[in-house]
């Protein structure tokens, strides 16, 4: 039975569980909102890097993809996650950068001429590539895919293939081992 709101009676006490469990409801929902550069919740690997260094990464991802131009965004993405994976990234890329303008090799004899060099950075040209083709930064646990569709690997052979996002057979079969069925 229902009180008339004037009839004087008191309205049951707020539930303080129920309330606390709803405003933290809506502020973590209203907090994602908040683009993380403007809550200052930057760490140095996130940080925006500046146009000089990307600038670097692009022209020597240029001369290591055989490619002249390339997404810049995707650059910008390639570039913070190795800046992630490794930590000496930025300190090897302007080293690399400063030897491709010294010595002006050309795209095939670059490797050649880092090893020839003895340049402590002459593994990075073979990460950017792997960075570029297949859209994955570091190695084992570290790994993380940056992008896929995007890549070089599937931007080469688009005229012809389209990258598969699903399993060919049934849902679950790609769970199963083949070698036990």
């Amino acid at each position: 039975m229902t009180t008339p709101l004037d009839s004087g009676a008191r309205p049951p006490a707020p539930n303080s569980t129920r309330r606390l469990l709803l405003t933290s409801i809506l502020a973590s929902y209203a907090s994602s909102f908040i683009p993380w550069t403007l809550a200052g919740a930057q760490t140095p690997a996130s940080a925006p890097a500046s146009a000089n260094v990307l600038d670097d990464f692009l022209s020597v991802s240029q001369l290591i993809t055989g490619h002249a131009t390339l997404d810049a965004a995707q650059a910008k993405r390639l570039h913070d996650g190795l800046v992630a994976t490794m930590p000496s990234f930025a300190e090897q890329l302007s080293a690399l950068a400063a030897f491709v303008a010294s010595n002006k090799p050309a795209a095939h004899d670059l490797q050649t001429s880092l090893d020839a060099a003895n340049a402590p950075f002459a593994k990075l040209p073979a990460q950017i590539a792997t960075a570029w083709y297949i859209g994955v930064v570091g190695s084992g646990a570290a790994a993380r895919c940056v992008t896929y569709e995007s890549s070089l690997m599937n931007i080469v052979v688009a005229d012809r293939l389209k990258p598969p996002s699903y399993a060919y057979g049934p849902y679950g079969s790609w769970g199963r081992n083949p070698l036990a069925a």
